[in-house]
């Protein structure tokens, strides 16, 4: 008669469980899409944009931001120089290892 009791308890304690996560996922799912569109907002008041390309000498993914009403670069990540540190320092590398070979 225990075991029985204590498997009763057992699934009641697993279904409260299981129905609060499930709640507290919805909540977290709510706050989370509410976060969201804060940030679009705030994005929109401001007129900017957000850009993602492929910079195609190195390969890297580089992220614009500009305004939206004339299109100017506001900030660029990595940044032209970061770019072209990379691509001077990838060419030194393969001189490097033509010299080692």
């Amino acid at each position: 008669m225990d075991a029985a009791l204590t498997s009763s308890a057992s699934r009641a304690v697993e279904t409260q469980t299981r129905t609060a996560t499930e709640q507290g996922a919805a909540v977290d799912r709510d706050r989370l899409q509410s976060a969201v569109s804060d940030m679009q907002d705030f994005v929109q008041s401001v007129r900017r944009d957000i850009n993602f390309q492929l910079d195609d000498t190195s390969g890297r993914v580089v992220i614009n931001v500009t305004e939206a009403t004339s299109g100017d670069v506001i900030r660029q990540i990595p940044s032209e120089e970061a770019l072209r540190l990379a691509e001077n320092l990838s060419e030194v590398r393969s001189l490097l290892f033509e010299a080692e070979a």
